[in-house]
């Protein structure tokens, strides 16, 4: 009688778990079906002009006899957006990290990072456009500059957050900043870290498409551009169709990363 009392509690958690993890994936499917069907209820029963709102299937069929175009278009956004992210990643690890060994350094740094934080993003691309030209790398400068700060900034925070009683102790036994910083506040800020980046790789995003929109010749956003001037709503709702499954992927690849640390420091 015990043991079954015992075995109860067990073998009820992995179905209640199951039944919650199929949940969190149904709904939002169910919900976006739901948005679907009424999209092209309103479109058909209003009798809409396609040129105003195409109806889903319309986008579907846009988006599958285009495929190879919108492809073509999708490699330079894709590659921009990681590289703007990877790059604005190393940047904002490292001056984040540097300044956690210097008071002096972050009380002279930080807050002038703040204060152009505080500028619209959108101003500075003009000058970077400037700096940079029209190309791919005016594209990877502004991608790299709208992810750095929620980077730098989450990361600044998980290691101010450490727990000063380890830090003590990690003296106390005779540790060097450097193995301190890398066993204990580097670990420490990790969730403050992966915070930050699922907020950038979004910007990433948002940073390449601005570019493509001022000046570009490639790129999603040069595809929506060009479509819009042609009247083709069908093949803009397709674009940002990609667009969201771009940026879906890479923030499940962010969020992937952190149940892979997660799982890897025991928690």
């Amino acid at each position: 009688m015990v043991s079954a009392v015992d075995t109860t509690p067990l073998t009820a958690a992995p179905v209640g778990l199951a039944f919650d993890h199929a949940r969190s994936i149904a709904l939002p499917i169910v919900f976006g079906a739901g948005l679907l069907l009424l999209w092209h209820l309103a479109a058909v029963g209003f009798q809409i002009p396609k040129v105003i709102l195409p109806t889903p299937g319309d986008v579907f069929t846009a988006l599958v006899n285009n495929a190879g175009t919108i492809w073509q278009q999708t490699i330079p956004t894709v590659r921009d957006t990681l590289l703007g992210f990877g790059l604005a990643t190393v940047l904002g690890i490292g001056l984040a990290s540097l300044l956690s060994f210097s008071r002096l350094l972050r009380d002279a740094i930080y807050p002038l990072v703040i204060v152009i934080q505080l500028v619209p993003k959108i101003a500075w691309t003009p000058l970077f456009i400037v700096w940079a030209g029209i190309g791919w790398q005016s594209r990877l400068t502004i991608a790299t500059f709208i992810c750095f700060f929620p980077i730098f900034i989450a990361m600044v925070a998980g290691l101010e957050s450490t727990d000063r009683s380890l830090v003590r102790l990690c003296r106390g036994l005779t540790a060097s900043t450097w193995r301190t910083f890398w066993l204990v506040r580097l670990p420490g800020s990790l969730t403050y870290l992966f915070a930050g980046l699922k907020i950038a790789i979004t910007l990433s995003v948002i940073g390449v498409i601005v570019a493509e929109f001022i000046s570009s010749s490639e790129g999603l956003g040069f595809l929506i551009l060009k479509s819009a001037a042609l009247l083709q709503t069908d093949m803009i709702l397709a674009a940002i169709t990609v667009l969201c499954v771009v940026g879906l992927i890479c923030y499940g690849v962010v969020h992937a990363g952190e149940v892979a640390v997660r799982r890897w420091r025991g928690e």
